[in-house]
């Protein structure tokens, strides 16, 4: 990557004093390469792991987006009294696999996830969510954010900063269960590799703003008695920061990665 080897000269100045007390240039060379070849990130399986049907949706959302009195009427009939809101709720998951080329441990700091929904349509929504990672030493991380976490001095990387029209909560926390097992796997052994499948939950009254934009359409259709499903494209993009210590934290980014979301009458849960 272009950025991380023009950082090369700044490596060598900041590790400079330590040649005159270590014997050799293998720590200066071994550093510098950690820079310069940094861990490899791919991303894959956007898939939603829990959501509600496309008719409870409907449903939920008839006696708001219908404005017609006489379809009105029809939508306790025809689709059903409106569902708790604890029925609509929507999680998914994504598998990041990161590789370290160098012969030198790397540790894993923060992980950046965006994610898009309805992408380049009018309805489009975007959220953003950093996850700080857990090391051994640190038995209460959730994965809360800490100070200063997914921010980076590249240009070529994306940083939560680059997401500022973001909703707020739209993806609201990781899904609890494995997550506290995958955010401690917070170092890359040399030469090693690390796969984390990691779940988040999309915030009920966000999504449901979200997807109110669209709902006027697959409602009408199962109130004249068709049988829609609503696809919704989805793209997802981030980085995972890592850290050499003098040299200090670096980002390498993954995606964009695209999908479309079913949602049809069967429920995911």
């Amino acid at each position: 990557m272009t950025t991380q080897r023009s950082r090369l000269p700044l490596v060598c100045a900041l590790l400079l004093p330590l040649l005159v007390s270590l014997p050799g240039c293998e720590l200066l060379e071994s550093l510098a390469k950690n820079v310069e070849n940094p861990p490899t990130v791919q991303a894959s399986s956007l898939a939603l792991t829990k959501r509600p049907s496309v008719n409870q949706l409907a449903a939920y959302y008839c006696p708001t987006v219908i404005t017609d009195p006489l379809l009105r009427l029809l939508c306790t009939v025809t689709l059903g009294s409106p569902p708790p809101r604890s029925l609509l709720s929507f999680q998914f998951g994504i598998h990041l696999d990161i590789t370290n080329p160098n012969n030198t441990p790397v540790p894993a700091l923060d992980v950046l996830l965006a994610l898009r929904l309805f992408e380049g349509q009018q309805s489009e929504a975007l959220g953003a969510i950093c996850l700080s990672m857990c090391g051994a030493a640190d038995p209460s991380c959730t994965g809360q954010a800490k100070p200063g976490a997914c921010v980076s001095s590249q240009t070529d990387i994306r940083t939560l900063n680059d997401f500022q029209a973001r909703i707020p909560q739209l993806i609201t926390d990781l899904v609890t269960g494995r997550a506290e097992q995958e955010l401690r796997k917070s170092t890359i052994a040399a030469g090693g590799n690390i796969q984390l499948d990691l779940a988040f939950v999309l915030g009920i009254d966000q999504a449901l703003s979200v997807f109110e934009k669209v709902a006027v359409g697959f409602v009408t259709d199962l109130l004249n008695g068709k049988t829609p499903t609503l696809a919704v494209p989805v793209q997802a993009e981030g980085s995972v920061f890592f850290e050499i210590q003098p040299v200090g934290r670096f980002g390498v980014g993954y995606g964009p990665l695209r999908t479309t979301w079913n949602i049809d009458q069967t429920v995911l849960n």
